[in-house]
């Protein structure tokens, strides 16, 4: 290997080692004389082929890249911190012409005190960044690998210079039931209206269901729905998607899990395996396109509430991503308590990241 060549890393941790993540750091060094690793601990680990969930599992990459090709940075556990690491991004996207932030987030972190779920989108302006990472996901410690070693309550990762052969897309995992239609809102959290109709009421409709249905029929109608709210001036149909918190028939109320204002645009979706594959199959296809070489490794953050739970047993979400990409190329990655691109935080989606 040249001297203008480095090795870089990646650590995907399942959090029943999670404890231990120090220690697997040191161990790592020095097996491979990589010092500085990124990574995240979780309850799902994606390792090659393989769906690895509530399991011991280790999944570790090593990509050579040119040696100003990448930089770590974190732990982000403050807004000092914080401050430190969006002025070397914004140096680094600078002198890269334009960079890709790898994220890691421990979903307990506050570092701006102003909700962890701002964090992304400011740390992407600051930084001149397109991120592309999650939250780690565990039942207790939810640490982060940053730089040197474990970091709890913090956030951290690497910047990648998009000079770099670099493709990325994302994957949504719940198809829209229904038109995007414009939101009143009735309190935080709230929807009262939907296009002038109550919120209840337009759901009940795209359910197929009329008056005042069965608890139990409505409970069943609603397992797999939720609200996608589209996002504005996308290239292409993106959207978030958040979970129903709460109904009232009676006055026509729906709840969600997001903050959302009069005038702003939802749509109601269902949570489907036949339409996630599908897109993951296009995605991936489309993001190998435009690598336009081979890749050498790929990134891929998936939703908990995918993988075996969405695609069934036996690593069938892996198996439609590796068709896709091409079955030689080694993949990593973590099931995430929430899933990191461009500038936002998704839910239920698949965020891949080719190397090329």
């Amino acid at each position: 290997m040249g001297s203008e060549m480095c090795i870089r890393d990646r650590l995907y941790i399942s959090d029943l080692f999670a404890g231990d993540m120090d220690a697997v750091v040191e161990i790592l060094s020095s097996a491979t004389g990589v010092a500085e690793w990124t990574g995240a601990a979780a309850l799902g680990v994606i390792a090659g082929r393989k769906e690895l969930f509530e399991s011991p599992a280790l999944a570790v990459m090593l990509l050579d890249l040119p040696d100003d090709a990448v930089q770590p940075y974190g732990p982000i556990t403050d807004a000092a911190s914080f401050e430190v690491a969006a002025e070397q991004a914004a140096s680094f996207s600078e002198d890269a012409g334009a960079a890709l932030g790898i994220i890691h987030m421990d979903p307990t972190a506050d570092p701006l005190g102003q909700g962890l779920g701002l964090l992304p989108g400011v740390f992407a302006e600051a930084g001149g960044l397109y991120l592309v990472g999650g939250l780690a996901s565990g039942r207790e410690a939810m640490p982060i690998a940053a730089t040197a070693g474990l970091a709890a309550r913090a956030v951290g990762g690497a910047l990648v210079s998009l000079e770099s052969s670099v493709a990325t897309g994302v994957s949504q995992g719940c198809r829209p039931i229904g038109p995007a239609r414009t939101i009143t809102v009735e309190g935080d959290g709230v929807i009262g209206r939907l296009d002038d109709t109550p919120a209840m009421s337009v759901l009940l409709a795209e359910l197929g269901l009329s008056g005042e249905p069965d608890v139990a029929d409505l409970r069943e109608a609603l397992r797999d729905i939720h609200i996608a709210l589209p996002i504005a001036g996308a290239d292409r149909e993106d959207y978030l998607v958040r979970n129903l918190t709460g109904i009232d028939v009676q006055r026509g109320l729906v709840g969600i899990s997001e903050a959302v204002a009069d005038g702003d645009r939802a749509m109601f979706c269902r949570r489907d395996r036949t339409s996630a594959a599908e897109d993951l199959s296009r995605m991936a296809q489309d993001a190998r396109r435009r690598l336009g070489r081979p890749p050498r490794g790929a990134l891929y953050v998936s939703c908990l509430a995918r993988g075996p739970n969405l695609f069934g047993p036996g690593d069938q979400e892996l198996a439609i991503l590796h068709a896709a990409i091409g079955g030689d190329c080694p993949v990593v990655g973590f099931f995430a308590n929430g899933e990191i691109a461009h500038d936002r935080i998704y839910g239920y989606t698949g965020v891949l990241t080719l190397f090329g």
